[in-house]
C-alpha cells in the first residue's frame, strides 16, 4: 500500500504502541506500506522505503529488507528476530519494532492514525 504523501518513521512510531527492537534512527521517510510474510511475494510487491509487517523473524527477511530499502520491519504477534537477524539489521541501519498485535489489528490502528 502506498500511502498518499510519505511519512517519517518517528512520526509513525508516535502513534502506534510499537516496541523499537534494536536502537536504530528512526529519521527514516515511509513511503508505503507491506503486510505479507512469503518473501518471494514481498520481493515481487513491495517498493523502496516500505514498512514491511510480518511474522518472518529471521535473517532472510533481514537479507529481503536490505534488497528493497525498507524503512523497518515491524513483527506482529509479539514476535522477536532472532540475535543473528538483530545483529545483521544493526549492521545495516534497519529499524525493527515489534507489537503484540496481529498484522490486522496493527493495519487498522495505523490506518486511525492517518498512516
Amino acid at each position: 500500500m502506498n500511502l498518499d504523501e510519505s511519512k517519517n518513521l518517528k512520526e509513525i512510531v508516535s502513534k502506534v504502541d510499537l516496541t523499537l527492537i534494536n536502537e536504530q534512527s528512526l529519521d527514516r521517510e515511509v513511503q508505503g506500506m507491506y503486510v505479507g510474510d512469503l518473501l518471494s511475494m514481498v520481493l515481487g510487491k513491495a517498493d523502496e522505503q516500505f514498512l514491511w509487517i510480518t511474522v518472518q523473524t529471521h535473517v532472510n527477511a533481514i537479507a529481503i529488507a536490505q534488497m528493497l530499502d525498507f524503512s523497518g520491519i515491524i513483527f506482529v504477534e509479539g514476535l522477536m528476530p532472532d540475535d543473528e537477524a538483530i545483529s545483521k539489521a544493526n549492521e545495516l541501519d534497519l529499524p525493527l519494532f515489534s507489537t503484540k498485535d496481529d498484522a490486522y489489528t496493527l493495519i487498522r490502528k495505523l490506518t486511525a492514525a492517518g498512516i
